[in-house]
């Protein structure tokens, strides 16, 4: 009875050594997605402020007000 015991303990002790290191694994992850989320985003407001830059040059040469 002790050795059934002893070895569904170990047995218990892996499946939760495995869930642990899938859970490391999926915090990586998700911090790497939230680092290239913040990249692209600030790449994507740069760009929008450099087109409305553009569009009100654009708009002071051509004598035209744009909204």
């Amino acid at each position: 009875m002790r050795n059934t015991v002893d070895n569904l303990s170990l047995l218990l002790q892996m499946i939760s050594l495995d869930i642990l290191f899938k859970d490391y694994n999926n915090a990586d992850l998700m911090q790497e997605l939230q680092k290239q989320d913040n990249e692209y985003f600030e790449k994507i407001l740069k760009q929008n402020n450099e087109i409305i830059e553009l569009l009100k040059g654009r708009s002071d040469t051509d004598g035209r007000k744009n909204n």
